[in-house]
């Protein structure tokens, strides 16, 4: 037989007995009492399915679940099986809280970020090639320097119109807005420099506590949901730790513990608080809470930490953590397009090897960087016995490998070169004679097969020559004027049609045929003929 009382235990246990103040702000956490008999609720439902699809099959060979007494039956298309498993399409196998934490962060609008690498990797591969007196390919060298952070740093452009970007220039931080920049103080190595905290010893909280709350993500302690900094509790740990989720998620994320060791251990820790003092101001009162602190750092210390500025360049070694994540979102993509591309970084490294006083040049289309540039040797030069042994063979074989060289070159029963062979070898290879690749691939450059030259011609017959090959220039057709086209046209209309002209006199033809009339009427006057006889 039931406990009548149970029931009645259940209903006050549901209800909430904390202050106006701490309710309707943040949803309330799931108590676990409630959990767990929902769990059994459950785990028993479920139970008696599986034993009433049994008897089904066993009666009638087809699977089915008893609809009575409350129960529900599993059908095969029931989507309320639980989540989170291997097959689950949203999460894999990934743990929960993992997924809960992924959040869709899109790039900052109006900024813009490139890639580049840094002077200093430039100079050690500068330093490098002339030590090797090797030739690179500007391709391999800007595969070279994108493949580790240390090599390269993003430029980060804002746009003028738009607010400007916040830069920490103590710990190479970036941030969009002032509210990142307070939210790093919190976690930042130089806060220590700023404000001196001290912990002191106060009275515990009074009240009747019961539950404990803990953010069920990090287990962080945020206390009883009736103590009176629950709520800012909730709000400043969601701010500081998880920004990027909507806050009723997280508060969903809340958990409980109903023990009187959690109780405990929670007022045991709140009878220690933090208080805080700007450092050089011993006479200065002591802050105590975070927000206080916060307003006199922007009000105070926010420009000697971080610089508003529109163009910034951050080095790619510098964390993650010390970025927006808005603007983390495009460095990664400027650096995985530049992993993807190093060509887009050649133009870049060819006027950063030019002031290393580095010479680049081209070879068979593509660019390459040595001590020198190739410089072919003329036949008639006189070189020493071993640089005239070496160059010797080498024309015979222009394209070869250095240990072939040394195997034909050096005198019988030495098997490596001596540091004289190795001294004349750098000398050809510093002046650009011969040219060696990382492969040991060793190629000699040869000079240009040159033309020859035309015999001069007589100026008389070059003249002509070019008189002849010059166009001739076509005649300029004369063009009749449009006025004298509409006068010939109306001249040739029979009179009656041009009479029914309407507005025939104002037109411009009329004007020249009258003024034609009078000419020719002056000319029949002083010729002493009759001009009545005239149009």
């Amino acid at each position: 037989m039931s406990d009548p009382i149970e029931p009645a235990k259940r209903l006050l246990s549901s209800l909430d007995f904390g202050p106006s103040w701490a309710k309707d702000v943040v949803p309330r956490p799931v108590k676990s009492v409630q959990k767990e008999h929902a769990t059994e609720e459950k785990s028993a439902d479920f139970q008696g399915n599986r034993d009433g699809g049994r008897r089904e099959r066993g009666r009638g060979g087809e699977q089915r679940g008893r609809s009575g007494g409350g129960e529900r039956s599993f059908s095969r298309g029931d989507d309320r099986a639980p989540r989170g498993g291997r097959n689950d399409r949203r999460g894999g196998d990934r743990p929960y809280q993992e997924r809960e934490r992924e959040v869709e962060i899109v790039p900052a609008p109006g900024v813009r970020c490139s890639v580049e690498p840094n002077l200093d990797a430039i100079h050690l591969i500068a330093k490098e090639v002339l030590h090797v007196a090797r030739v690179y390919s500007l391709y391999d060298v800007a595969q070279t320097l994108i493949s580790q952070r240390e090599r390269f740093h993003g430029i980060f452009t804002m746009e003028e119109n738009r607010e400007p970007m916040y830069h920490g220039h103590r710990d190479n931080s970036l941030w969009l807005t002032k509210e990142e920049c307070v939210r790093h103080f919190w976690s930042a190595e130089w806060r220590g420099d700023l404000y001196e905290e001290e912990e002191v010893e106060v009275d515990g909280p009074q009240g009747n506590f019961q539950v404990i709350a803990k953010c069920g993500l990090s287990g962080f302690v945020f206390g009883p949901p009736n103590y009176h900094a629950y709520q800012t509790s909730i709000r400043q740990w969601h701010r500081e730790k998880y920004p990027n989720m909507p806050f009723d998620r997280y508060a969903a994320k809340i958990v409980t513990e109903r023990s009187e060791e959690a109780v405990q251990s929670w007022l045991h820790g709140m009878k220690t608080k933090k208080r805080w003092r700007p450092v050089g101001q011993e006479d200065s009162p002591w802050i105590k809470e975070k927000a206080e602190v916060e307003r006199h750092f922007l009000n105070n210390r926010f420009p000697e930490m971080y610089v508003a500025t529109h163009k910034v360049e951050i080095p790619a070694s510098t964390k993650g953590s010390l970025f927006s994540p808005s603007l983390l979102i495009h460095f990664k993509m400027s650096a995985a397009h530049a992993s993807k591309h190093p060509a887009i970084l050649i133009p870049t490294i060819c006027n950063l090897l030019e002031k290393e006083h580095l010479p680049v040049f081209k070879k068979q289309g593509k660019l390459f960087a040595g001590p020198s540039r190739p410089r072919p040797i003329p036949q008639d030069t006189n070189f020493s016995e071993r640089p005239a042994k070496i160059l010797e063979w080498m024309r015979a074989n222009a394209d070869t490998k250095l240990a072939a060289l040394w195997k034909a070159v050096l005198p019988e029963g030495e098997d490596e070169p001596s540091s004289e062979w190795l001294g004349d070898l750098f000398w050809l290879l510093s002046q650009g004679h011969l040219l060696l690749f990382p492969d040991d691939g060793l190629v000699m450059p040869m000079p240009k097969a040159q033309e020859p030259k035309p015999a001069k011609e007589d100026k008389k017959a070059a003249a002509t020559k070019k008189a002849k090959t010059k166009k001739a220039k076509k005649p300029r057709k004369y063009r009749r004027s449009r006025l004298l086209a509409i006068q010939q046209k109306v001249a040739e209309m029979p009179e009656r049609e041009r009479a029914s002209l309407r507005g025939y006199e104002r037109t411009v033809s009329h004007r020249i045929r009258l003024k034609a009339a009078l000419a020719k009427q002056r000319k029949l006057l002083w010729s002493g003929e009759d001009a009545d006889d005239t149009n």
